[in-house]
């Protein structure tokens, strides 16, 4: 896949540089914008808002951030290389250790509204925790962007039975990671973001993991806010798991969703009426409620099951219609607690063609090197900044 990369040094776009110079607009002026304020949570503390200083948002975008294209771009293995002509990153393929991408990263989050990074968290000495720690976080342009950790389970709680990992890895985010400036607190309290504790508490296990958590983080001297992807699917009557948490949101919007081809404005529509039923429950619960967006969705280069979703909201809409269509009905869901935050899946998953990381540009095409097999019928651009741009207008406000 030699023949498909691009040199990570590349020249910005006209538009890049305009949306950065924006940004570095904003920061010279006013220390950037700030979001910052006291509420009262559910659970009567006094919350502290977390600050959002380097954006023109009242919102504090967060994007799920994927630190392990080191070297070899994590093996490749996404839709767009397949596509006839492909459709590589940007930056090409690039490797996320060298200060070019990060900058390059960091320059377009803060022009597209986002101040904070989720980023994948598979345990010590991971590739993921090596370009964090060591390349990420002492970055010279690291600003005011925030970083939180996404507790991956699914790599460190092996068949989610084993919790042997729990009590050691909190200790080596407590070593390394909460009491860094950059690293984001909600009253005081570092965030870990937890994937998949709705198998956590359908298994039976959530009040032990949760429980180790919080006292391995307590032994290291933090008082931990956990936010857990506990919302997925129909909303229960009533979930005892959601008062074990802090926060929660729904990292699978496709999956919850249940969408596929294009989605349409009813599939939209229903999947933020139930976000909001889960918003009651889980602040009856006591628990801070995140809601969540994607760009659509394709996985046919990792795995086979799962039917695409377009990036157009209907066959005869833009390109974009459906991230802007679920971007335009979840910022009603934010929360003063949590400094009105809202997540988008992804910044860089590649794998699932969940990105809003700029791509090459090219017209739209269906044609693949498999017949049709990873496109499935559905056209795909190579869409530039688009994504960029939509989210910065409808988080700008």
């Amino acid at each position: 896949m030699n023949h498909h990369r691009i040199r990570a040094q590349k020249k910005l776009s006209r538009r890049s540089l305009s949306l950065i110079c924006t940004c570095s607009l904003f920061l010279a002026l006013a220390g950037a914008c700030t979001g910052q304020g006291t509420t009262n949570s559910e659970k009567g503390q006094q919350v502290s808002i977390p600050e959002n200083p380097v954006t023109d948002s009242i919102y504090t975008v967060g994007v799920y951030y994927y630190p392990w294209y080191a070297g070899d771009f994590h093996g490749g293995r996404y839709m767009r290389e397949h596509l006839q002509p492909p459709q590589p990153p940007s930056l090409g393929e690039y490797d996320d250790r060298t200060p070019e991408v990060i900058g390059q990263h960091l320059a377009w989050s803060r022009a597209a509204n986002v101040s904070l990074w989720v980023a994948s968290w598979w345990g010590p000495g991971r590739r993921e925790d090596t370009a964090l720690l060591q390349h990420v976080l002492p970055h010279s342009e690291l600003g005011d962007m925030r970083v939180a950790l996404f507790y991956e389970t699914s790599g460190r709680i092996h068949d989610f039975e084993d919790v042997s990992n729990i009590s050691s890895d909190i200790a080596h985010m407590a070593d390394n990671y909460f009491a860094h400036p950059n690293y984001l607190r909600i009253n005081d309290r570092p965030v870990l973001f937890v994937y998949l504790t709705r198998v956590l508490s359908r298994n039976g296990l959530l009040d032990t993991v949760v429980s180790m958590m919080r006292s391995a983080a307590k032994d290291a001297g933090f008082d931990l806010f956990i936010v857990g992807d506990q919302v997925f699917g129909h909303t229960p009557s009533n979930s005892s798991a959601l008062a074990l948490l802090d926060g929660v949101t729904n990292y699978d919007v496709y999956g919850s969703m249940g969408a596929t081809g294009y989605a349409g404005q009813q599939a939209v529509d229903a999947y933020y009426a139930a976000q909001g039923r889960w918003q009651v429950l889980a602040n009856a619960a006591g628990a801070a409620f995140i809601p969540a967006v994607t760009p659509g969705f394709n996985d046919k280069a990792v795995r086979d099951g799962h039917a695409a979703v377009s990036r157009k909201l209907t066959r005869e809409g833009e390109f974009g219609s459906l991230f802007r269509a679920m971007l335009q009905q979840a910022v009603g869901y934010v929360e003063p607690a949590t400094g009105n935050m809202l997540l988008v899946t992804s910044w860089n998953e590649w794998h699932e063609d969940t990105q809003i990381e700029p791509v090459v540009e090219a017209p739209p095409t269906d044609v693949d090197d498999g017949g049709g097999a990873y496109s499935e019928g559905l056209y795909y651009e190579g869409y530039g900044e688009r994504y960029l741009q939509i989210l910065q207008e409808e988080t700008t406000r």
